[in-house]
């Protein structure tokens, strides 16, 4: 008898993403956390996949996480770019192809002006995302980087039910591309093989029977990670992927594009779901 193999997926769930209360404090660093980019509603999304993996953990299978991973310099961070006086734009920027030939706002390494002309031109012919200057996020070995402790806890209780350890991801170590998705980056970059595509995820979704998909954010790393998946996956594969949509949320201002995700992801096959509406197999 085959036994159905479920795995879990778990998208960028690090604080920087998260709306954690002022009092929340990582013990290891005995601070008080303070998200650079806080999503609203994301505390609630990870007390429910928590709650999820804690219900469900005798019949998961396989937990992976992917982990948005930058440096201070960054192509979506401020510092990659001046204008004429030398000032950093702020987060939440928008810096199109234009903006670069019209000198408005150019790399602080000049030695950079041909490949951000390049990229911005690339995305903006793709249509993928416009390049926005975010907060700085995520950087590697900082709190921000860390696993929110619901979702950390409940992983490490799976990890000892099971007798395995969950499989991690990093992905946005390059400066000199975005890297949303946890597949490939945006702009794939030639002389690094970590900016193309990577099979792991695909090969997740091949080799289970169903995939449960959360994380943050709906609007951005979900959203691209799931597109790309899709985008390589036949449709009874696609047909395996299940959207927990209580446990993810949108970048605030960017809600119209995360339910227009959600729409097309139901329009291929994907299963949109409350985390109490699946049934332990």
């Amino acid at each position: 008898m085959h036994q159905t193999i479920t795995s879990l997926l778990i998208i960028d769930p690090q604080y920087d993403f998260y709306d954690v209360p002022l009092h929340q404090q990582l013990n290891v660093a005995a601070q008080t956390i303070s998200p650079a980019l806080p999503v609203p509603h994301s505390w609630e999304d990870a007390q429910r996949l928590a709650r999820f993996i804690h219900n469900q953990q005798t019949s998961i299978n396989n937990i992976v996480v992917t982990l948005d991973s930058h440096h201070e310099y960054d192509i979506a961070h401020s510092i990659y770019w001046q204008n004429k006086l030398g000032q950093h734009p702020a987060p939440f920027t928008l810096i199109s192809y234009q903006d670069i030939v019209d000198g408005l706002w150019q790399p602080t390494d000049l030695e950079q002006l041909n490949h951000v002309l390049e990229y911005t031109q690339s995305l903006e012919q793709t249509g993928k995302y416009s390049l926005i200057i975010w907060p700085t996020h995520c950087v590697t070995d900082s709190v921000g980087h860390t696993v929110v402790a619901p979702i950390q806890t409940a992983i490490e209780n799976w990890e000892k039910q099971k007798n395995t350890s969950r499989h991690t991801i990093s992905k946005g170590e390059n400066p000199h591309t975005e890297h949303y998705g946890g597949c490939e980056a945006e702009y794939p970059l030639h002389d690094d093989i970590k900016t193309q595509f990577d099979p792991q995820l695909t090969a997740l979704v091949i080799h289970s029977d169903r995939v449960f998909i959360s994380g943050q954010a709906l609007s951005h790393c979900v959203a691209s990670t799931v597109e790309q998946m899709v985008d390589k996956l036949p449709r009874d594969d696609i047909r395996k992927l299940t959207l927990l949509i209580d446990t993810t949320s949108a970048v605030a201002g960017f809600e119209k594009q995360a339910q227009a995700f959600v729409e097309r992801m139901l329009a291929l096959g994907v299963n949109i779901a409350n985390t109490t509406d699946v049934i332990r197999r």
